[in-house]
């Protein structure tokens, strides 16, 4: 009888073990489901301009002219939301600093002098916020120029350092000089490129975008834009090693803002098309 019993025993034991292990796994994963359904989360759609011309409808597709900018804010502040900064959403995963009821970001790409131009007014008429992203080689070249035209220069050092200055702008760092589609797309890693190779190249450019605005118009990004929206998954260390507390891309899809600071670093943002009325684009991120 005894022998039986052993035996069954040694049998049943691995069977009753697994059973265990499954039922705690079970319960670990419906403790961490509570707590990510217990943890804050916030609705926050970011938008992405670029170039503002007058003629935008002759000039590209993500061109807006005034008019239309001028409508998409006042639009976006007649339905209730708050513009802030990037800054501002970090604070609120790091430092629990609130955030107002419907938060919106308004970014603009590549820093072009138009952003100055046309943008800035508005902001200051609406008491309005945006994120400029800068590209070090267009800022550095037209820094040593004397050609301040909005139809196409871009941003200098000074404009950047006075942009800064007022409070409503933040600057991002949208590489010194990757934006471009060749020799490789963007920041992102080329075919048979070494890790180790892709992380420097990366490294090093970056660096000199952030030491440049530094140095020039006294600010250090802690948001960085791929150009492109061109990912690779090595970039995340190395944009974590330098400091940036945030990344933003180009996937249209409304962020979801939790505590995890790991949230911080794939924003989505809807890219502005000129060619779409203000009332039709915005119905695809604000409710």
């Amino acid at each position: 009888m005894y022998r039986c019993f052993k035996c069954r025993w040694k049998l049943l034991f691995p069977i009753c073990l697994a059973a265990c292990i499954c039922f705690a796994s079970i319960t670990v994963y419906a403790l961490s489901e509570e707590e990510s359904a217990a943890q804050p989360k916030v609705r926050l759609p970011i938008i992405m301009y670029h170039s503002i011309l007058k003629t935008a409808s002759r000039t590209g597709k993500f061109v807006v002219t005034p008019e239309t900018l001028e409508s998409d804010l006042r639009y976006i502040k007649d339905k209730g939301y708050t513009t802030v900064l990037i800054r501002d959403v970090i604070d609120y995963v790091k430092n629990d600093k609130p955030l107002p009821d419907k938060p919106i970001v308004i970014t603009l790409d590549d820093g072009f002098l138009n952003n100055k131009t046309y943008l800035l007014p508005l902001l200051e008429e609406l008491d309005m916020k945006a994120v400029i992203s800068i590209v070090g080689s267009y800022s550095e070249k037209y820094s040593s120029l004397n050609d301040p035209n909005p139809n196409y220069a871009h941003l200098t050092w000074q404009d950047t350092k006075e942009l800064a200055a007022t409070g409503r702008i933040e600057i991002g760092n949208h590489t010194y000089n990757m934006h471009s589609q060749s020799p490789r797309r963007g920041c992102m890693r080329k075919r048979g490129e070494s890790v180790e190779h892709y992380q420097e190249a990366l490294r090093e450019d970056l660096s000199k975008t952030q030491e440049l605005l530094r140095q020039n118009a006294g600010v250090t990004p802690a948001v960085f834009a791929y150009p492109y929206g061109y990912i690779s998954k090595e970039a995340l260390p190395v944009l974590k090693e330098l400091g940036f507390e945030s990344a933003m891309t180009c996937y249209e899809k409304v962020n979801t803002i939790t505590k995890d600071p790991e949230c911080l670093y794939h924003l989505n943002r809807f890219n502005r098309p000129g060619s779409m009325s203000t009332k039709k684009f915005m119905s695809r991120l604000l409710q």
